[in-house]
């Protein structure tokens, strides 16, 4: 049978009436083995009297006008457990919340506190409690005890109620009794607590309600504002910044899964594996049936792979190899994806100091590149994700991560740099679904229009994509580039008006975007309408790049496209001078491309005739 250790419970008394609660409430709650501290200012004689009567606490006196500080130091000196709990009069723990704590210690042997989630408090611990029936109460705090070891790692615990291990308070040398009264004297601890390397946890499955009743600051938020704004003060004397700042946008190290599902990848898997280096502290390798050498290379970098019979989901084999990870966080790649060397550096130093609580990190997504090296369309992915938040893949084809929560848009660049040849592997799967009679999200519709698309199925294509349209959930940015693929479709199939009005169509949903009026200046050239492609091209000039980070972007509808189009257009209208103008534009993005420079020799030809 387990020996649960002895725990001391410090509990820093200044009212009666919230004293007698708070410790027939621990009674009732509390299974494990504790010893019960009690430390109250030696002019309180209603305490002394009550307390003398209680055998089962121990008694520590304090000066008069003694602090949280100096109080919890006080405590805690008396304290002879391993692990000591630090709380107030006002806390109103629920059942088993000793025990939750003590396994966040047993799990997690480099924590040096723990503090339990609350109503009505600041920071990663607050819960809100939306009613004080006792019932809902009970019923809110036995679901949160049924998500068991959910224990988050945090950069400040409060001190209304907080287990810290005697060994790390010591280290510390306690709470700083500079700190008069009330507040920041919690936040310097945990300050200091992580500049010593040492970790803190909020325990996500053990509430305890919060509710003052008496005293200064029951009623008074004016007074307690006053008092925050005093410690606030020498914190910053002491420290030189904001420490509640500094502590909500704390960066630390992180650990890192590489996770990866491969098939036949010989030819790109070592050199997607050597870009990583020095970033992934673990790898895993899903293979889905590879006849290959894919197995032999990934061997050289990881022990951790695995076999995974192919059903035609790829999110299927996605979720497998992410259940696979042990590290803090998850990156995923394919393996023709790679990071470039200028690429590989930001990560590295953004897995020294990642904020805190970061759900996800945003990354670029290179796709594909222009003559000069230049990218040409891109998009963001999430990429790099929280593994404790159990992120799950959607879709059997074109899977998405399905991500919540705080996500970081950082300044770094996963580089697609496919090998392999049209496939029509995906093509097949979604025709076979479709005999199936398998129900197609909207999503599936968009992409399985994109496949067609892809191998120039054209009616097929539009088909798909104006079933996709005609739904009413699609997302906003698939919607757009749905408009501008049918325009390609119906341009394709000889229906120029028509491939118009479909581009328009896409001004419907938001700001007219930069690939799309290119699409109207190309479709006005095709019927020979020079001034009206000049009017689209100019309009695509003029534009902005979108906020949504998330869309696709086509660089060159943002840049130098459009003003080498204008060059044309103009010098089929016989205003050369004009034309020679926009070709120069144009070379300012690509300065050595074959039809800048063809350009620029004809009209020089033209000047010296």
């Amino acid at each position: 049978m387990e020996i649960v250790p002895m725990t001391d419970i410090v509990l820093f008394a200044q009212h009666i009436e919230a004293l007698q609660e708070c410790i027939v409430n621990i009674r009732l709650s509390t299974q494990d083995p504790y010893r019960l501290i009690v430390v109250f200012e030696e002019s309180s004689p209603l305490i002394e009297q009550w307390l003398a009567q209680q055998k089962d606490v121990s008694i520590v006196h304090s000066k008069k006008g003694a602090g949280v500080a100096a109080a919890y130091n006080l405590g805690a000196a008396a304290a002879v457990s391993s692990h000591i709990v630090l709380m107030r009069e006002y806390m109103y723990v629920s059942e088993g919340w000793l025990s939750k704590l003590n396994e966040c210690f047993e799990q997690h042997k480099q924590a040096a506190m723990v503090g339990p989630v609350s109503n009505s408090v600041s920071g990663a611990q607050n819960y809100p409690l939306m009613t004080e029936n006792p019932k809902v109460v009970h019923y809110y705090t036995s679901s949160l005890s049924m998500t068991k070891g959910r224990f988050k790692r945090v950069p400040r615990l409060l001190s209304h109620l907080i287990m810290i291990r005697k060994e790390a308070f010591d280290r510390l040398g306690g709470f700083d009794e500079r700190f008069e009264k009330e507040t920041y004297e919690d936040d310097d601890l945990c300050y200091r607590a992580l500049q010593e390397g040492l970790e803190l946890y909020a325990a996500e499955n053990c509430f305890v309600r919060y509710e003052r009743k008496f005293g200064e600051y029951a009623d008074n938020l004016s007074s307690y504002g006053q008092q925050l704004t005093r410690n606030r003060a020498i914190a910053f004397e002491k420290w030189g910044l904001d420490l509640s700042g500094e502590l909500s946008s704390w960066k630390k190290p992180i650990t890192i899964s590489l996770c990866m599902i491969v098939k036949n990848e010989e030819n790109t898997l070592e050199r997607c594996l050597s870009s990583v280096q020095g970033i992934a502290d673990e790898i895993v390798i899903v293979d889905t049936g590879s006849t290959d050498r894919t197995k032999e290379i990934a061997s050289r970098f990881t022990d951790c792979i695995y076999d995974f019979i192919w059903i035609d989901d790829f999110s299927a084999a996605r979720n497998y190899a992410f259940a696979q990870a042990t590290q803090e966080y998850i990156l995923w790649l394919d393996a023709d994806d790679v990071l470039l060397e200028q690429d590989a550096v930001k990560l590295r130093a953004l897995k020294q100091a990642l904020v805190w609580d970061t759900d996800a990190v945003s990354m670029h997504y290179n796709l594909s590149f222009d003559e000069a090296g230049n990218v040409s369309s891109s998009l963001r992915r999430n990429r790099l994700v929280k593994r404790s938040n159990g992120f799950r893949w959607i879709g059997f084809i074109h899977e998405y991560l399905q991500v919540y929560g705080k996500i970081e848009y950082a300044d770094i660049a996963v580089t697609h740099d496919r090998k392999h040849t049209q496939s029509s592997r995906n093509l097949h799967v979604y025709e076979q679904k479709e005999k199936e009679n398998l129900h197609f999200s909207t999503r599936d519709l968009y992409y399985y229009a994109n496949e067609l698309f892809d191998h120039e199925l054209w009616e097929r294509s539009l088909h798909k994509y104006e079933e996709f349209l005609n739904r009413a959930d699609g997302w906003i940015e698939d919607r757009i580039n749905a408009c501008g693929r049918a325009g390609d479709c119906l341009e394709k199939l000889g229906r120029i008006f028509e491939a118009k009005t479909k581009a328009l169509q896409s001004f419907a949903y938001t700001l007219p975007r930069a690939e799309n009026c290119c699409r109207l200046g190309y479709y006005h050239m095709m019927e020979n309408d020079y001034p009206g492609a000049i009017y689209w091209y100019k309009t695509a000039v003029s534009l902005s790049k979108p906020d949504n980070p998330q869309a696709l972007i086509q660089h060159a509808c943002w840049t130098w496209l459009p003003l080498i189009q204008l060059c044309v257009c103009y010098s089929r209208i016989g205003d050369n001078e004009t034309a020679n103008r926009y070709n120069e534009l144009a070379a300012a993005f690509i300065p050595s491309d074959s039809r800048i420079l063809h350009n620029r020799t004809y009209f020089q030809s033209l000047k010296q005739a």
